[in-house]
Formats: structure tokens, sequence, C-alpha cells
């Protein structure tokens, strides 16, 4: 048990290992000099030269680092000496390629209002430092730096003092400079007018007149280099530093990759103005030092974008992939948990308790991140048992780690945990009741007291998704006057820092000006664009909008890019307001309660734009005490329905019976969340084990022959089989078929206990054989059209699942071709197609009868109706010629492969390509069961499962490869950025590193490379290696079973794979010996 010192104690501990931007602006006691130290001296080292030389311009600094490296912990400690020393420091996310000169200048205005040490914020210590320059009169010094009210007189008298000091600065900044004063003023009609023309908006031109500035707008890069040149009068340097460039490249991959653009042409697109954005910001800034953080492969494709070489300005500065030292690893928990201990009275036995000083050995093989996160998940675990155990492994100890429920705080005692969620029922009641919210829908305190009212909605609505597996976080409180008032995030792929935001601003001011402006700077800051869905912005407000005509331009604007208006419930803030108190209140059945009750998630606004439980838009209203448990996601219908007469194949015999309609219908069945093994590193002998979580995230194995790869796929499917994940492994090469045989003696090449693993697997796996197009086997058969009904609702995997079909159905219908009538024909098909889905209906069949009796205003084009009919006609050609294209047979649901029977922990289904003889073939019906997968996961996802299961392609270069499309293609590529969301990893396996669609391989964050043969293959395996920050020196010379593996939390070790459990002799099965395996037993 654990006493109530100890409980108290690490029921503080939040370890928060992925900080958002704005973590950036906060203190920090956690900063670990040693850890970047390198890379913090070459900051400083420009920040000096900043400081000291007006003349020259200092050298960029591009700070590398892999995803959870510390790049953003980084700045913030940048941050906290560049201020304490008296320089200045702006923080820019990079949110599109399209406003990138918006964004910066946005960034300065926001920056402006940042706290800075001394005179409370960044603008007001910037005026008292430039004032006493001039030689103002304290009272107009006063008025100048927004102690007190300013008039015209004042701030004239503050310009001509400025153009004095410096001629040119003042003549050519002086309407920046009385938009500084006017944003800092305490008149808050005056601090519109200010912030307007820093955002370069026109707004009130009697007001600007008012004023003193000019009828001239200033563009965005202007207000730049006005307010650098402004800020270096003071003679003290300034950092600008840019980050979010990994999210925004992403963001824009995966958006150009959904549309079927050219990715290249669409990276330059988008990078070309950043890199070009980059070198001038440099060029007319003064006394500043720009930073930029991405990650290495995001810097590669800025040099190659830049209209001039990027060197020159520039100095590349590396983060360390991993820890240095032990040493480092363990100063980096022990101050984390001195902060969260010093408030409990409790006495720690030492500083890293309850790690043991031991465990720190392994912390070289992990990213200050995932140290954080393994560190919070023992301290977890810990709560949830009620016992202290020290970890005395940070590698090799996550085996004795248990996953940890989804809700902790429970005593085990069912009594007592419905009596402290009724206590916790009655004091939400009380504060909902007492919440007084009025300051936050009034326009002189939204941005003072909404932010943290959603910041407490959005941390609540966050803890109550904890059953579904999703990462998400959220931006805390921002400054004064902030462009947004709240930020969501949902960590899409940690390792390429993808993500989906929903950013929240409200906006109560009657003033049309007012309000134009604000939508203005939000759009800017959230990146609003109708080509980034993942960006979404919601504006609220109580009330009709000004309908001015520049205002009503704005919204129109703001709609037609995909922005939501709605309005804000009073009740919703009380609740947001009652969760902020209980937050604050220490309770250890808080989150349990959150989980069972919902307040959040069943708020008008959450329920309105935020996903619900099952992914979809929408959550689920709050249970009462008296509901049970909250609703589950839909789970759709069981696919154990579907009659198949002995479907599974046992470990050696291929009879086995079918699934039993009771059990679960699962992705996951009993995955523990365990990592699995799989070999041991070759430089020290050490344990080497991937995550099962890490899988969602997908695998690649680049190797040639002799390499092991086989044997590595198969001993990976075979450890997550154990864990209870079941597989489709597609087997082209008829070397994956005996997944179910027992070795008929044990093999010189096993390790200690893998005997018993093998008897393990054998004993509670199932294994079954599939032969597509042969009848004589175990045919499988999916419709050549997936049912799009629960994709309806999800435009982004709706559209992904439509391109996905009309890729597929292109060839087939002869529209596959440049030619100006096979577009003409494709775009028909898409139109036909997207109607037919939304429609309702299903079947290729019914499709072609809609292509042939095409109703009007489906398509645009003049010959819609010819053009149809034909396309009709050729679909019913190829579905004669190829049965399998036509969905000849009963299909099969998705499901049927990853349902074990009853009494087994997890299916094995093989599918044989023994009757798809040519790649054409192939690639069809892997594109049938991709598609069939696409809309299957979406109805039954992992929830919190670490992994719900894996899909295996060997030899995936013949069905996605680099150059050309075939029928999978589309489907690969949706399938592998959207699959992990709902849990089913993917694992690819190439002898052509360079043969693979970048897309796919660039989707895999654990990646494996064996031996290779062919120069040409080495050369583009060293080259993919290198783009991730490692090297494969001797990639032509490994033994067999050697790789180098790079994946989450580690890179670039070589490592020495263990043999597989099941038999695997040198020569593959005939295809008759295949198609006696896959039949079932009697």
């Amino acid at each position: 048990m654990i006493s109530d010192d100890q409980r108290a104690a690490l029921e503080a501990v939040s370890l928060n290992p992925a900080v958002t931007p704005d973590d950036v602006w906060r203190p920090s006691p956690h900063n670990v000099p040693e850890l970047h130290e390198k890379v913090a001296a070459e900051i400083l080292r420009g920040v000096a030269r900043a400081r000291t030389d007006d003349t020259s311009m200092p050298l960029g600094v591009a700070m590398q680092g892999r995803a959870g490296a510390g790049k953003t912990h980084l700045l913030g400690a940048v941050r906290e000496r560049i201020q304490r020393e008296g320089g200045y420091f702006f923080l820019v996310d990079m949110v599109s390629g399209k406003t990138f000169w918006e964004s910066v200048a946005l960034a300065l205005v926001e920056g402006m209002g940042r706290a800075h040490v001394g005179w409370g914020t960044q603008l007001k210590t910037f005026l008292r430092r430039l004032t006493p320059q001039l030689g103002l009169p304290v009272e107009v010094r006063d008025a100048i730096a927004g102690a007190q009210p300013v008039t015209r007189a004042q701030l004239d008298t503050f310009i001509r003092a400025l153009r004095e000091r410096d001629r040119e600065v003042g003549r050519d900044a002086q309407d920046t400079a009385r938009a500084l004063v006017l944003h800092g003023a305490i008149d808050f009609e005056a601090q519109d007018v200010g912030y307007a023309h820093l955002i370069s908006e026109p707004g009130d031109p009697a007001a600007r007149a008012q004023w003193g500035l000019s009828a001239a707008i200033r563009t965005p890069q202007q207000v730049v280099q006005d307010i650098s040149r402004l800020m270096a009068l003071t003679l003290d340097p300034t950092v600008i530093a840019v980050d979010q460039l990994d999210t925004l490249f992403a963001q824009t991959s995966t958006s150009l990759l959904n549309h079927h653009q050219g990715l290249e042409d669409g990276q330059a697109k988008v990078l070309g103005p950043i890199a070009d954005g980059l070198l001038k910001l440099r060029d007319i800034t003064r006394r500043t030092l720009v930073v930029v953080s991405c990650l290495p492969d995001t810097w590669v494709l800025l040099t190659r974008t830049a209209p001039t070489p990027v060197g020159d300005r520039f100095r590349t500065a590396t983060l360390p992939d991993r820890i240095p030292t032990p040493e480092i690893g363990q100063a980096i928990v022990a101050k984390r948990l001195a902060a969260a201990f010093a408030g409990p009275r409790f006495e720690p036995p030492h500083p890293t308790w309850p790690i043991a000083s031991a465990a720190f050995a392994d912390a070289p093989t992990l990213t200050p991140r995932a140290l954080l996160r393994r560190v919070d998940r023992h301290i977890a675990w810990c709560r949830d048992r009620d016992e202290v155990v020290e970890l005395d492994r940070l590698i090799d100890g996550a085996d004795s780690t248990p996953t940890v429920s989804a809700v902790r705080g429970g005593t085990g005692d069912p009594t007592t945990d419905e009596r402290r969620l009724h206590e916790l029922d009655a004091r939400f009641a009380e504060l909902v009741e007492a919440a007084d919210v009025s300051a936050a829908v009034d326009p002189a305190g939204e941005d003072e007291h909404l932010p943290p009212l959603l910041a407490a909605g959005l941390a609540a609505w966050i803890a109550e998704q904890s059953p579904t597996g999703a990462t998400y976080k959220y931006d805390p409180p921002p400054g004064r006057k902030p462009a947004l008032h709240g930020r969501l995030i949902e960590v899409l792929d940690e390792a390429t820092e993808n993500e989906a935001h929903w950013c929240f601003r409200a906006i109560a001011h009657p003033n049309a000006i007012a309000v134009t402006a604000r939508v203005k700077a939000a759009c800017t800051l959230a990146g609003l664009d109708r080509d980034l869905p993942q960006r979404r912005l919601i504006l609220l407000r109580n009330g009709p909008w000004p309908t001015g005509k520049r205002t009503t331009e704005v919204l129109n604007g703001f709609d037609a890019a995909g922005g939501l208006r709605c309005a804000v419930p009073e009740a919703d803030l009380r609740v947001f307001a009652a969760l902020r108190v209980m937050a604050a209140e220490p309770s250890t059945a808080l989150q349990e309660w959150l989980v069972a009750r919902r307040p959040a998630s069943g708020t008008e606004l959450f329920r309105t734009v935020l996903p619900g439980p099952d992914g979809t838009r929408g959550g689920a209203p709050p249970t009462t005490p008296d509901d049970g448990e909250p609703p589950s996601p839909d789970s759709g219908p069981d696919p154990t329905n579907v009659p198949v007469a002995d479907v599974a194949g046992g470990p050696s015999t291929g009879a086995a019976p079918a699934p039993v309609p009771a059990d679960p219908v699962d992705l996951a069945v009993d995955a523990s969340g365990r990592p699995v093994g799989l070999g041991r590193t070759v430089d020290g002998g050490h344990p080497f084990t991937v995550p099962l979580e890490s899988l969602r995230r997908h695998a690649v194995v680049f190797a040639g022959s002799g390499s092991g790869k086989t044997v590595l796929i198969r001993r990976l499917v075979e450890e997550c089989a154990r864990e209870g994940v079941s597989a489709i492994v597609l087997d082209p090469n008829n070397d994956l078929a005996r997944l179910g045989d027992a070795w008929p003696d044990p093999p010189g090449g096993w390790g200690p206990g893998d005997a018993d693993r093998a008897a393990d697997y054998l004993a509670h796996t199932e294994v079954v054989v599939w032969t597509p197009r042969v009848s004589a086997g175990r045919p499988l058969s999916f419709q050549p059209l997936p049912d799009f009904t629960s994709l309806r609702d999800w435009p982004d995997e709706f559209d992904q699942a439509v391109r996905s079909a009309v890729e597929a159905l292109a060839p087939r219908a002869g529209v596959d071709r440049s030619s100006r009538l096979a577009q003409q024909g494709k775009a028909v098909l898409t139109e036909a197609l997207q109607a037919y889905a939304r429609s309702g209906m299903v079947g290729l069949p019914g499709f072609t009868e809609f292509l042939s009796d095409l109703p009007e205003g489906v398509s645009r084009l003049a010959r819609a109706g010819k053009l149809a009919e034909e396309l009709a006609e050729a679909l019913k050609a190829a579905m004669v010629t190829d049965p399998l294209f036509g969905g000849v047979g009963a299909p099969a649901d998705p499901g049927l492969l990853l349902t074990p029977s009853a009494g087994r922990r997890a299916r094995v289904s093989v599918i044989s390509f023994v009757g798809l003889t040519s790649d054409q073939e192939r690639q069809s019906f892997v594109n049938q069961l991709q598609m069939a997968l696409f809309a299957w996961i979406k109805r039954h996802p992992a929830g919190d499962r670490p992994l719900g299961g894996l899909f295996v392609m060997d030899e995936a270069q013949t069905l996605a490869p680099s150059t050309g499309t075939t029928a999978c293609t589309a489907s690969s590529i949706a399938l592998a950025a959207q699959a992990r969301k709902y849990g089913l990893g993917l694992v690819f396996a190439t002898q052509a590193p360079k043969g693979l669609h970048n897309q796919i391989s660039g989707n895999a964050t654990t990646q494996f490379f064996g031996l290779l043969n062919a120069p040409a293959q080495i050369d583009a395996a060293r080259q993919l290696a290198e783009a991730k920050g490692g090297r494969l020196p001797d990639i032509g010379l490994l033994n067999s079973g050697e790789f180098y593996a790079a994946g989450e939390g580690f890179s670039f070790v070589k490592v020495r794979t263990p043999l597989c459990l099941t038999h695997h002799p040198k020569a593959p099965l005939t295809p008759e010996e295949v198609v006696a395996r896959a039949r079932p037993a009697g």
C-alpha cells in the first residue's frame, strides 16, 4: 500500500514530455544545460554578435533535431537567458507557406505582449528603454509606455524625438512606431487602431488620422522591418525563432497526397516561399539573430528549394539524437521530480525516486521525451497498483511494467469508488451553480478571462478521451491580447510532427473594424486554409456579426476557407469554470470521474466542433451517476456473423473451428502493450525491443536476398501474435504460409526461452491461409468498391476513399491516360462515384447501372451522359474478363481476417498470391482489400489498445512503386496516412529502398536496413539513412540477420535479430502445397 504522503507526491507528478510552442514563454525550472550545451552556445554566440555589431548581420542558426530531442524546450531556455540579459525574443509559428510575412509580423505583435524581466511586457520594456534616449519628459515617457493615458500631442512629441534620434528610421517607421504605442495604450479604441496597422489592416481611416497615422498601409514585411529597426535603437539584441515548420510540411504533404498532386512540386510551392522569406528576414532585420527549429529532413528540403545557397546565411547546429550520458538522463528526471515533490510534505529516499539510479545506464538509448514518457508510465503504474516498485531498467524494465489502465484512481472497492464519484458530482454541481462567467463574454474581458476557461475545458476533454488511445495536447492560456484564445492539438505522427489543430477565438467586440482585425489575425495564426483540412478555426460569438462591407468580405473568406462560426453558451462556460476549480483541488478520483461523466465532452460547444469517442465530430453527452458506464464507440456489424464454414487453419493442419459470434470483434483482442523483443544489439549485446504502440506508426524493412528479411518479418508477426495482435500477411513468394508450422527439431539459431515462446505461439495462434481465385484452397474476395457509408460524415476519409477507388477503376475504364478525352472521362468517373457513394448505394454492379443512366446534375461536363455510358460499358467488360475484379463470390468482411476463434489469442491470415498470376491481378486484389480495410478500421478502431492489428506487405515496391501508379498505389498511401489513427500498423518490406513510394517509407517510424548487394540499392539506402541523421557504413557487408534499426526513441543501432519461432526451411512451398494447406479440413 502507498502511504498518503507517497500518493500525494506521485499524484503531483506531471512530466509533460511533449511541450507546446506556448510553453516556450513559461519559466522552466527543469532545464539541464549540459543536454544541449553546444547548440545553445552556438545560438548565444550569434546573439553576442547581434548585440555588439549593428553593421553586419549574424549568420542565422538552423537548429536541427529529431522529434523528442528537445528543440522546443531549448528555445524556452534560450528565451529565458536572452531576456534575463536584456534582449528580446519572438517565436514564429509558421503555419502556412502562403502567409510567411503575415505570420512573422503577427508573431512580433503577439510577442510584444509577452512577459519580460523588469517592466512587465516586451513592449513596455522596449518603450521604457527607448524613451530616455529620446530626451522625453517623464510624463511623456509614462504615457508612451502605457502607464498613463496617451494623447495625440504626446505621440507627436515622441515621433519628433524619434526622427531626431535616427532620421532614416524615424521617417520610414513612424507609422509603425505610433501603432506600437497605441497597441500598448490604456484606451481600448486606441489599442484597436494600433493593432489594425500592425497586422496591415486598413482599419478606420478617421481614427488613423486622429492619431497621426498616414493613409498608407504598411505591408507585413515592412511592419517586420520597422519593428526590428525600432528595437535595434535600444542597442539590445533580438532573437526571432521560427518553429512548426515540420508540422506545416507534414500537413501539406498529406494534403498534396490526398489530392494526388506531385509531391516535389507541391513541396516546392510550400517551402519555396518560406526558404525565400527566411533569407530575406535575416537581411531586413537589425541586431537580430534568426533561429530555425526543425527536423533534419525539413532543413534539407528547405535548402533545396531556397533561391540562393542557405549555407551562406545560416549555420547548422544539430541536437544529439539521444541523451549523451546516464548522468544527464538522471539530472533530467531529478529536476522534474524535484519540482513535483516540492509541494507535498514528502521527502523522497533519493532524487529520482521511484526510478533507481542504476536504471539511467539505459538513458543514452533514449531521447529526452522517450525517457520522460518511460518514467511517467512507471509512476502511473505505481499509482494504479497502489504500490511503489523502483524501476531498475529503462529498457528491459519496460517488460515488467504492465500497461496502465485508462482510468486510474479506483480503490478496488466499488462502494467506495461510487461514493467518491458522487462526492465529485456534488462538488461539480455546486461549482457550476456558483460560477460567474460574465467577464469571459465581455469585449473588455474576453482576452483575459476566456482563455483560462477554454484551457480548463480542453484539459478535461483530453482526459475524457484517454480510453480512445489518441494523443492530444492543448496550448496553455496565452499572453496579453492574443490572436487565439485556445488550441487543441491531436498528434497524428510524432516522428514527422504531423498534427491536427482546432483553434478557438472569441470576438464579442461590437465594432466592425475591431472584429475584422481580430478575424484576420486569428486566421493567420491558425493557418486556416482550405488546402490544409487539419487546421481548423472556430470563431465564438453570442449575437449577430457586423455587416459592414469589409467585415462581410473577411467573414466570407473565413467561411470559404473552412472556418466555423458558432455561439458559446453560458452553460458551457460555467462547466469550464467548474472544471478549472476542480483541477486545482487534489483528488485521486478526478480522472476516473472525468471519464465516467464526460462533462467537457457534453458541452454544446465541444460536442459540435470536436471529435467524438468514435472519431466522428460530435461527442456524447455526459452521463449521470445513474447512467453507468459512458457509451462506447460504435463497433459496427459483427464480422463473425458472416456465414463461413471452417475458415480457420490450425498450426499445422490448416483446420480450426470457425469464429464464435460471441467473441469480441476488437482488432486488439489481448494486446498488453509490452514491447516485442527482436534480438540484441551487436555492440554490447543489449536486448532490442520495439514498443507495440510504435508499430501503429508503421515499419519498413529495406533488405535484399540473403539478408534475413523474411525471418525478421515472421518473428515480428509471431511476437505480436503472442501479445494478442492479429495480422494480415501478403505472401507473394510462398515463404510465409508456414507461419503455423512447428520446427521438426529445435533449431540451433534459437536463443534462451525461444522454445517456450514457440510453444506459446503455436498453442494460442491460429494461422489461416487464403487463396484468392483458387477455389480448391480457401478462396477470398472483396467488393471492388468499398462501403462508403461509414465515411460519409468524415470529409477527409471520404475523399481519400473515393479517390483511391477512382484510381483503381480508371485503368479498367480506360481513362488512366493523359489525353484530353481520358481526363474528361476520369472527371465524370470521379463525380459519379462521389454522388453514388453519398447516396448510400454500394457495389460495382450498381455503380455501372448508375453510370449507364447518370442522373442530371451529377457532373458539370457537357458530354457527361455519353462519357458515363462508355465508362459503364468498359467496367462491365472488365467485370466479365476478370471475375475477381467483378467481385465474384461472397465478399469477406476484413474483420474475418483479424478475429481469432474461441480459445485463441490471435489470428494470422496469410493471403497467398498463387492464384494471382500477374502484377495487375495482385494490385487489383490488394486495392480491394485495402479499401475494405480502410472502411472497416474506421468502424472498429483499436481504442486504448497499443496496437490493434498488423498488415504486412512483402515486395511492397510492386504494389506502391516510387514511379508510376498501380491500382493499389492510392489506397496504399491512404492506408499508410490514416491507419495509425485507428490502431492498425503496417509493415512494408522491399529489396529496393528507392523503389517504394516515398509516402510509404516516409510514413514508417520504425525502419530496418539489412544486407543489400546492388551498388545502386546500397547508395539509395545510405541516402535514406543520412536523411534521418544515420550512417550505414557496412550495409553491403552485413551478415544474415543483422540490421540497422531506427525508430521512436532510438536512432540507428546495429542489431542481430533472432530466428523465427516457426519452421522456415530454405525452399518455399510449391503452389500445390500452399493450396493444400489452405484447404479447410473435412
